[in-house]
């Protein structure tokens, strides 16, 4: 009964903020708001792209689990992949679904719980089952891991990230000086170490790379209204001791990881 009321609790708490949601400028829903959004995204978070590689899945099938507002999907969908979109919030499917017909792009979507193993497997297999900063939100990830196994195809790929236990920013949180989300009051939000990510895949999937990124630099007030101007103790830094920071103390493990 705890677990099932941590579950409300998690959907409640991502429909009401879908993630991303103040990142547009404009009318939420228009072409504006969706454009801006994007390109805030992927400015502040470069790696992402690099690590997705939307290029290579052209004409293969792509499985995203926490499709969130869309914004990967796009990307996955531009570039020309079947993609397919679940996530547990229905306020951020319709918000994706409405950036798909924004952009005139074709996709499926579906309001699924990651940890429900029949409506994953009804959804079939796919070259790719793509996970960017969701599956650590819920209360049983090895749960999560097994089921994705059964939607990986042959020689398929598992990509995800999940937040880092050895970074800049769990030390903050640690501290009482920082938080999960953006938003106040994330139900449920977990870090692991890289051996930890290790035996969550261990027997199901072999790690390929396993790396480390991002350390969120900017002035949050100054975030919010559109600038990005770093907090003045990274900015006192010379650039390679920043990218030190990033590739050490990140908040983000990037994992690629191949069907055993």
């Amino acid at each position: 009964m705890k677990t099932n009321k941590l579950v409300s609790e998690i959907k409640t708490y991502w429909d009401n903020q879908p993630c991303g949601i103040k990142k547009g400028q404009g009318e939420i829903g228009t072409l504006e708001y969706f454009q801006t959004g994007s390109q805030r995204r992927y400015s502040v978070e470069p790696h992402l792209r690099d690590f997705a590689e939307f290029h290579y899945w052209r004409g293969k099938r792509v499985l995203e689990i926490g499709c969130g507002m869309g914004w990967d999907a796009v990307e996955f969908a531009k570039h020309g992949a079947h993609y397919v979109g679940i996530d547990i919030s229905q306020e951020s499917v319709d918000l994706a679904k409405q950036q798909f017909k924004v952009y005139d792009l074709d996709g499926e979507f579906h309001v699924i719980d990651s940890a429900d193993s029949e409506a994953l497997k009804q959804l079939g297999e796919f070259d790719l089952v793509y996970s960017m900063g969701v599956i650590h939100h819920y209360p049983d990830i090895q749960g999560i891991i097994n089921n994705i196994y059964h939607n990986v195809a042959t020689d398929g790929e598992f990509r995800f990230m999940v937040y880092a236990k050895n970074s800049w920013k769990y030390a903050m949180i640690q501290k009482g000086l920082d938080q999960f989300e953006a938003q106040s009051n994330c139900p449920y939000a977990e870090a692991f170490t890289k051996d930890e990510i290790a035996m969550l895949l261990k027997g199901r999937f072999d790690i390929v790379t396993l790396a480390q990124t991002h350390c969120f630099m900017y002035n949050v007030n100054k975030y919010k209204q559109g600038e990005n101007e770093l907090e003045p103790w990274f900015a006192a830094m010379p650039a390679e001791v920043r990218e030190a920071v990033q590739e050490y103390l990140g908040w983000h493990l990037l994992i690629k990881a191949r069907k055993i």
